[in-house]
């Protein structure tokens, strides 16, 4: 990747629904060139795909929860089925695999404390393998993700 590249990234990142054109007035390349290098980047791997990012609390969303996991094994098998239990459910919006005292980091949205005591009930307490789940709300967010820094 070079600057261009780098440029058209971060400007993808700030607002992915600018038009080839703005986008090439952006990090002053042509369109073609601009349309070009964004095909390679997708096909690259680079690009995964677009989207809008949406405010939560404007969709009734006031409740983010942290939900640390830890498992009864360790093992491929006991994490392999509690990763496919976890992309069955759309309350939970990221699962990260951790080091250090939990075994999974999961995020979670929802409208109130009763609607989360559903998701605990309904969704995180099926999930196979858990020894132990510990719940963290966040009480304001200070920063907001962006996008990811290009450095290359």
């Amino acid at each position: 990747m070079d600057r261009a590249d780098i440029a058209l990234l971060e400007a993808i990142q700030a607002d992915s629904a600018l038009s080839i054109a703005e986008l090439s007035d952006k990090v002053a390349l042509s369109p073609s060139a601009c349309h070009r290098r964004i095909k390679a980047l997708e096909q690259a791997g680079v690009i995964i795909g677009y989207g809008a990012r949406l405010e939560p609390r404007k969709l009734g969303l006031t409740v983010q929860v942290f939900v640390e996991i830890t498992l009864n094994s360790q093992s491929r098998e006991a994490m392999d089925r509690f990763e496919e239990a976890v992309a069955d459910f759309d309350d939970i919006l990221e699962c990260h695999l951790m080091s250090g005292g939990a075994d999974y980091l999961l995020r979670v949205a929802a409208r109130d404390l009763e609607q989360y005591d559903h998701i605990h009930r309904d969704c995180l307490a099926r999930l196979p393998g858990v020894s132990a789940m510990r719940s963290s709300f966040s009480l304001r967010r200070i920063k907001r993700m962006q996008g990811y820094p290009v450095l290359c």
